[in-house]
């Protein structure tokens, strides 16, 4: 769950372990291969936006000839991808058939599960139509279909679905919009009339086939598994939970179950929970109270510790269940692992939490400061429970953040600039402190000492929820010296840590070692802990981390090993420097009032740019160090000490660590957002004294690893968090969440002293 209001993805606090590969591989195997250089060559065609007439129909077919005559490609995938279509749009079904078998014969896909039904809807279209007599086509298609399906592996089957996804009304409106767009005079180019062609192929086929095949496809699915996506079950309070579950049939007759528990409407049971039942697991997915099917009332984050364990309670006394439990999924659902295990139930046996949401740690603040997305994701959750709503309105939520920033608004009133008073976001923000409001949702202290079974975390350098997985890493293995608690860690941003992973990362490019198959890794781990078989070959060690720039894994039995020194660099005026200076220190004044940056959009700072953005420098010192003579790998999250004196009682701290390369490229390493009346203890607030010097320890900032390369620099930007994302602390002591422009009053003035420092873990060969 990104805890950044700038973060477009709303919805991303569901569980994203079903990773999209098979449909981002569909798109580049047949639908997205329509990138032609073709010459400027003209046809006449005259546009109609009624494509549902014969005259329409006779047109397009006439264009589709002189497509046929004059069209090439010398990329070979591209032509097969586009010729296909255009023979079966023209009745020459048999070359449409053989050129589609081109594409599924690429020596590329000779591994796919699905590499046969390539193209499925269209290779049906062709076969069906190409049956002569004066059998009813419906019945024609009925026997081709089933010959087909007959033949195809069990793997392979569960994909059929995945080919028909497409829809009439959306098939439709894209070649109504390429008619509005492409068509100029009545001349269309080559290359627009080949992107014409073959949508309206699928249009047609579509049209024609999917109110027969659908059916057949239910039927077939059936066939292979149970399927149950309406299931309401009572807890002993009376209170109703939502579930959906899938069954291989082919399966022994019991088996161990996988359970996701989220905050989301009802999901579309797809391939990937097909795959991972086949593997021998019924896949069950639970949703909160007042979520889906369930009539309580919406509670996030509330009752997961109990209502979890109900669900495990049901899943055991079904006939399928073997009495074994494990749990998966990201984000919310990655807490929920977390809550289930402060009540343990004998039948869970592992959990495999990604990017884990630490409720008070990292989601709804992050070191004791609260951010504007958490009004963002409760408007979210809240109407999502009853239709597919839709958060992509930016403008709307940018409109909102600079609306409280410019007017200074009082944190604890954003929900009402929203326009309404939201109950879930009024509670939270009563509870500034770490205290028993969160503790009572999430293991705490020796809760940990009682998680005895096995765990494997994922998370990344970038992920939102790094902090809250570290929390539940570090405490249990503080309170449970024999905890069996393995971690996977890489350059990963909160979907990437759930197996959605990006190969350009804001910028960076990724290693190509580190785009793990994050799904076979969890279910290996399943087949490990469940069923008995070999730990997956992966897990070297308890520590797993890529070192970013080096394309290698590293493993480490524990967080201690991964590092041999501290790198000490004092901040002395705009110098990192290992020798401590003369005691000195920078004078900076900060003025409150000044609103004039207003939040311009959403979109991430990079983690590589040439330059740091403007906006994260407003506000902030730089220090650079001297160019590094040996290489050294950083590996672990830094750690400091700053000593100020300021005119006020509180101040919110911002790092960020980059490293400058001899390119001049500015890498994003690690940051630090905390308060500082909290840095000492996250349950208690202490203020600072005005005039007085005050030392803040800088603590659970973000882990990475990364080969710091020869003539590198490392940058420390440090300042006073000012951003419309936060809300502001003014420093009068108050509660922050009801401080107000009123509150600003002198600007503030801060004395950073040069004995200060940053300690950076480092690993020297």
């Amino acid at each position: 769950m990104p805890t950044k209001i700038y973060n477009n993805k709303v919805h991303s606090m569901g569980s994203c372990m079903a990773k999209e590969l098979f449909l981002t591989k569909i798109v580049l195997l047949s639908l997205v291969l329509f990138s032609m250089s073709f010459h400027s060559q003209q046809y006449y065609f005259k546009s109609n936006p009624n494509i549902e007439g014969s005259f329409f129909y006779n047109e397009i077919k006439k264009l589709n000839k002189e497509v046929l005559r004059d069209y090439k490609d010398k990329d070979k995938a591209i032509f097969n991808d586009n010729i296909f279509r255009l023979h079966i749009l023209d009745g020459d079904y048999q070359k449409g058939i053989y050129y589609l078998n081109e594409i599924k014969n690429n020596p590329d896909y000779a591994n796919l599960d699905y590499r046969e039904i390539i193209g499925f809807s269209f290779e049906l279209y062709a076969l069906s139509k190409s049956v002569p007599g004066p059998t009813p086509y419906n019945e024609k298609y009925r026997k081709v279909f089933e010959q087909k399906i007959n033949a195809l592996p069990e793997k392979t089957k569960m994909y059929v679905s995945s080919f028909f996804r497409s829809t009439e009304k959306d098939l439709k409106d894209k070649v109504v919009n390429v008619l509005k767009k492409s068509i100029k005079n009545d001349s269309i180019s080559l290359a627009d009339a080949v992107k014409l062609c073959r949508l309206y192929t699928s249009y047609l086929v579509v049209k024609e086939t999917n109110p027969v095949v659908l059916p057949f496809i239910k039927k077939t699915e059936q066939q292979q598994f149970e399927i149950k996506d309406s299931i309401v079950i009572k807890s002993n309070k009376g209170n109703e939970i939502s579930l959906q579950m899938i069954r291989y049939k082919g399966s022994e007759a019991k088996v161990p179950t996988i359970l996701n528990f989220g905050i989301y409407r009802g999901r579309k049971i797809d391939y990937a929970e097909k795959l991972n039942a086949m593997k021998g697991y019924v896949i069950v997915y639970a949703t909160s109270r007042g979520v889906y099917l369930s009539k309580d009332n919406l509670a996030p984050f509330e009752f997961e510790t109990e209502d979890v364990n109900e669900v495990i309670d049901w899943i055991i006394k079904q006939s399928w269940s073997d009495g074994k439990v494990g749990m998966a999924g990201g984000s919310y659902n990655g807490f929920s692992q977390w809550a289930a295990v402060k009540n343990m139930h004998p039948a869970l046996k592992t959990i495999v939490p990604s990017a884990s949401v630490g409720f008070g740690i990292d989601f709804p603040m992050e070191n004791n400061v609260f951010n504007t997305y958490m009004i963002r994701w409760l408007e979210y959750v809240s109407r999502s429970r009853y239709v597919d709503y839709d958060d992509s309105d930016t403008l709307k939520w940018q409109s909102l953040v600079n609306k409280m920033y410019t007017n200074g608004t009082a944190f604890k009133d954003l929900d009402s600039l929203n326009g309404n008073m939201n109950v879930f976001f009024q509670k939270w923000v009563q509870h500034p402190s770490f205290d028993t409001f969160w503790t009572s949702k999430i293991p705490y202290k020796r809760d940990f000492a009682k998680v005895n079974i096995p765990v494997l975390t994922f998370t990344g350098y970038y992920d939102d929820d790094q902090r809250g997985a570290f929390y539940y890493y570090n405490e249990h293995y503080k309170y449970n010296k024999n905890a069996d608690h393995y971690l996977v860690i890489g350059p990963y941003d909160h979907y990437g840590a759930q197996g959605s992973i990006k190969n350009n990362l804001r910028g960076y490019t990724i290693d190509p070692a580190a785009n793990i198959d994050h799904n076979t890794l969890s279910y290996e781990w399943f087949d490990y802990i469940l069923k008995g078989k070999k730990k997956p070959e992966f897990l070297k060690g308890k520590v797993n981390y890529q070192v970013m720039g080096t394309n290698q894994w590293k493993s480490a039995a524990n967080i201690d090993e991964i590092s041999n020194k501290k790198l000490k660099l004092y901040l002395s005026r705009s110098k990192l420097q290992e020798v401590k200076p003369a005691l000195d220190n920078t004078l900076q004044t900060i003025s409150f009032t000044n609103r004039k940056d207003t939040l311009q959009n959403f979109d991430r700072y990079k983690i590589m740019d040439m330059a740091i953005d403007p906006a994260v420098l407003k506000d902030k010192l730089v220090f650079e160090s001297d160019a590094l003579q040996d290489p050294v790998e950083i590996n672990g999250s830094f750690t400091g000490n700053l000593k100020v004196t300021i005119n006020k009682k509180d101040i919110d701290v911002k790092i960020i660590l980059y490293e400058l390369t001899s390119k001049g490229e500015y890498i994003q390493l690690s940051s630090y957002l905390g308060r500082a009346s909290y840095a000492k203890n996250k349950e208690k607030r202490q203020l600072l004294v005005p005039g007085k010097i005050s030392e803040i320890p800088v603590n659970n900032t973000y882990f990475v690893s990364k080969k710091i390369e020869k003539g590198s620099k490392l940058i420390i930007v440090l300042g006073v968090n000012t951003s419309p994302f936060e809300q502001m602390n003014y420093g009068t002591g108050k509660d922050v969440s009801l401080e107000t422009m009123a509150d600003a009053k002198e600007p503030l003035e801060i004395k950073w002293y040069n004995d200060s420092y940053v300690e950076i873990p480092i690993l020297r060969q």
